[in-house]
């Protein structure tokens, strides 16, 4: 059966995955989803998959998995040729486990709640939003502060895994001209993966061009 990933690449959790698997040598077959008009992730074949109807979802060989966190980390323990992008040391993987954590439990949920109402609701945009990103930006700032990786001296799937969801930032008007560290850690991570903008380009011009068509200000 090989590996197969379902989702679509707009999905930055998708690209993610997409990330990983370059980076350890794992070829996935992405399988995309029409999520929109047919709702294919809600159907029988894909609840038996994944009971929670989300994107990504891996398929090894028959082995399911979802999430993008314990796909990416599943990746790099089964597949990976070392150990230095989820490290086995208990305490350096207790770092990266933390900040996947930070990414999707506060980075990329206070992404989500900002631009949903933009984009779905035809909403304006909203402060307490807005601040609500800034202040996890204040966050990675100061936690880039002594150190040149976000969970360590070395590249992770944590920083691919935040690098990859702050890319929608500058879609929705945000700037990293006030956190110079975290320009840093973007511009360390596509340097240390020559590949990433070949892997994710695709995509985030598919997401680029969702959020245009919902820009009032268009």
């Amino acid at each position: 059966m090989g590996k197969i990933l379902h989702g679509i690449e707009l999905s930055i959790p998708v690209r993610t995955v997409l990330v990983t698997a370059r980076a350890v040598g794992v070829e996935l077959q992405l399988q995309p989803l029409n999520m929109f008009e047919k709702k294919e992730h809600k159907s029988e074949d894909f609840l038996q998959m994944n009971p929670a109807h989300t994107i990504p979802t891996l398929d090894d060989d028959g082995f399911y998995l979802w999430e993008s966190n314990a796909i990416i980390t599943y990746l790099v323990s089964k597949y990976g040729k070392d150990d230095k992008l989820y490290p086995k040391d208990l305490q350096q993987r207790a770092t990266v486990d933390m900040i996947l954590h930070f990414n999707n439990g506060s980075i990329f949920s206070s992404i989500r709640n900002y631009y949903m109402p933009i984009m779905f609701r035809n909403e304006e945009p909203s402060e307490e939003g807005k601040e609500a990103i800034v202040d996890k930006l204040v966050t990675l700032e100061r936690i880039l502060s002594d150190r040149p990786y976000l969970a360590g001296d070395h590249l992770t799937v944590a920083d691919i895994a935040v690098v990859s969801t702050l890319s929608m930032l500058p879609l929705l008007k945000f700037s990293f001209d006030p956190y110079p560290k975290i320009r840093s850690i973007i511009d360390r991570v596509k340097t240390d993966l020559p590949f990433y903008e070949e892997v994710t380009a695709k995509g985030h011009r598919d997401l680029a061009d969702l959020v245009k068509s919902t820009d009032k200000s268009n």
